[in-house]
C-alpha cells in the first residue's frame, strides 16, 4: 500500500472517529397552537411531534392593534396541551386575537391562526 493511500485511510479513519463522538443533535420540534373563544374564556390547545413540547408551555394571548400588539393575559397549559384564560367581562371587544406559545428546551415557538370577533 503506498504511502498516501494509507495516509488518505488514516484521515478517513479520523474522520469517522470524530463524527461518532460529536453529540447527536436532535432538531427541535415544532408547536401548532390553536385559540378559540367560548365565554368566559378564549382557550386552545398545543400539538407537536414531541409530547414533551405541550405540557406546562407558557401560552400568551394577544390583540392585534396598530403598533405593537397588546398582550391581554398568560397562562400555562395543561399536561395534555390544553390551556385556557379567563375573560372578565360578559362579552368580548370586536377585534383580532392570537396566541402564542413561547419556545422552550427543544420546543420551537408557536403562534395560532388568528381569531376574529365581529
Amino acid at each position: 500500500m503506498s504511502t498516501s493511500r494509507r495516509a488518505l485511510l488514516s484521515l478517513l479513519a479520523v474522520l469517522c472517529a470524530a463524527a461518532l463522538a460529536l453529540p447527536a443533535v436532535a432538531a427541535a420540534a415544532g408547536t401548532k397552537v390553536t385559540v378559540s373563544l367560548k365565554l368566559p374564556a378564549f382557550h386552545g390547545k398545543l400539538s407537536s411531534s414531541n409530547k414533551g413540547c405541550v405540557a406546562n408551555r407558557t401560552v400568551r394571548l394577544f390583540k392585534v392593534r396598530s403598533g405593537p400588539d397588546k398582550l391581554l393575559k398568560s397562562g400555562r397549559s395543561n399536561g395534555n396541551g390544553g390551556w385556557s384564560t379567563v375573560i372578565a367581562r360578559k362579552s368580548v371587544p370586536s377585534g383580532t386575537y392570537y396566541a402564542k406559545a413561547t419556545a422552550r428546551g427543544n420546543c420551537r415557538a408557536g403562534t395560532s391562526k388568528r381569531l376574529v370577533i365581529p
